[in-house]
């Protein structure tokens, strides 16, 4: 142990890791996550010493199982006041922002994948579906496209994951969230709704920078409600995703028909 001055340092940094929607998160990946942070070793004694801080203080919450999670609890609310600067982030909680998402992705997005006549473009919200274990084996939506070239011998199938964060949402996890994804996927993105002179804004360069760093995509949402409101800053690079993995993925996630639609525009079926 190091005194508890380091041990308060420690649950600091451990705080603001966590989420701000309160996921909970595997002790071990926090552990990984603060050495990184505190560019030092991080001994198991001293998170659990500043884990156990943060429960006192009532800050988090645990789950048992799977090693131990954590998660970040709610603020007490305030009897009288301002209202937070942030309090507009809680107008787009994540499950608003799906739908404005699944528009931009099958318009503005796919049209800038440049896709060619003949082509198949799947967009799915995955959220609630597939059947591989652990949290971060879902991404909020995929988007599988299928093409047949008309003179070269060959096909080609480009799978990307989409892991969507709410302004107050996006920190190292949620990338690391985004790569795990990219276990079953070619491309992984992380979709961020960070409106101009946000708060959260002040994270923007160290979000970049993991992402750049873990080959992740990263588009930003401005106006969610806005076909022009998304700015691609970083484009992924393409994973060495076994072809049996995609498939299995694939398998789990869409529709008979979307299977099917797949499965005839590679064979020439379709045209």
């Amino acid at each position: 142990m190091r005194g508890e001055t380091s041990i308060a340092e420690i649950a600091r940094h451990l705080l603001a890791l966590l989420p701000a929607d309160g996921t909970p998160v595997l002790s071990r990946v926090i552990r990984v996550m603060l050495s990184r942070e505190m560019k030092r070793s991080i001994e198991q004694e001293e998170l659990f010493a500043a884990r156990d801080l943060l429960f006192e203080q009532k800050k988090i919450g645990r789950l048992r199982g799977q090693g131990g999670q954590i998660f970040l609890l709610p603020a007490a609310p305030e009897a009288s006041g301002p209202k937070p600067e942030n309090a507009g982030a809680k107008l787009w909680p994540e499950a608003r922002l799906m739908a404005p998402l699944c528009r931009y992705l099958e318009t503005q997005f796919k049209k800038g994948l440049e896709l060619p006549d003949g082509a198949a473009c799947i967009v799915e919200d995955t959220s609630t579906k597939g059947l591989r274990p652990g949290r971060w084996a879902r991404p909020d939506f995929i988007l599988v496209s299928a093409m047949r070239f008309k003179l070269m011998p060959g096909t080609q199938v480009d799978l990307h994951s989409f892991e969507l964060k709410t302004e107050d949402g996006a920190n190292d996890l949620a990338v690391y969230e985004a790569l795990a994804q990219t276990r079953f996927t070619h491309f992984g993105h992380l979709v961020w709704h960070l409106p101009k002179k946000s708060k959260a804004e002040r994270h923007l360069t160290r979000i970049e920078a993991q992402c750049n760093q873990h080959g992740i995509g990263l588009i930003r949402m401005y106006d969610p409600d806005d076909a022009e409101g998304y700015e691609i800053m970083l484009d992924p690079v393409r994973q060495r995703t076994p072809h049996r993995d995609i498939d299995d993925f694939l398998q789990d996630c869409l529709t008979e028909a979307q299977r099917k639609k797949i499965a005839q525009t590679l064979s020439g079926a379709s045209r």
